[in-house]
């Protein structure tokens, strides 16, 4: 869990892996290893970022990261990085990106509102993702709101957004 206890069987927790081939820090970068390693009673434990619930077959059920990235098709995705160029085109006021993970992959999606109140179309916004980013980063689904949700501290908010999915 996010104190560093071990979680029980159906719960949801961060996946930690050992092992021989697991390795034992980040040369030379000592607050990034402190960040990556969690210590056991006897083992040093990688955390891998991923959030997981394990199965009563004791598989592993993947729920998300800890972090903003992703895995799509084998490729990294960090998805700032999207919002990111979002924000260039003159027309957006506000983006967010979320990946809903499910049995068939991890669709991608972006969340805008404009400066003007106005839509852009699904098109429109596809069109310049592919020419502001690598096509495996385009989102696969836009929604356009007058604006989006936000927390009391006046930040994104994301929780409201997965819900809206």
């Amino acid at each position: 869990d996010e104190l560093g206890n071990e979680v029980a069987r159906g719960g949801e927790g961060e996946l930690c892996i050992a092992g021989a081939s697991v390795l034992q820090g980040y040369w030379n970068l000592p607050e990034r290893t402190a960040k990556a390693f969690l210590l056991g009673r006897k083992t040093r434990w990688y955390r891998t970022g991923d959030i997981v619930v394990e199965l009563p077959s004791a598989d592993y059920k993947f729920l998300g990261r800890r972090d903003r990235m992703i895995k799509k098709r084998g490729y990294r995705i960090e998805l700032g990085e999207i919002e990111a160029a979002l924000y260039r085109h003159p027309a957006i006021k506000e983006a967010a990106v979320l990946a809903f993970p499910d049995d068939d992959g991890v669709p991608v999606k972006a969340f805008t509102s404009t400066r003007d109140g106005s839509r852009l179309s699904t098109i429109e916004l596809k069109k310049f993702c592919s020419e502001n980013l690598p096509l495996y980063m385009v989102p696969d689904f836009f929604s356009s709101l007058e604006s989006l949700p936000k927390t009391s501290t006046d930040k994104i908010d994301y929780q409201k957004l997965k819900s809206m999915k």
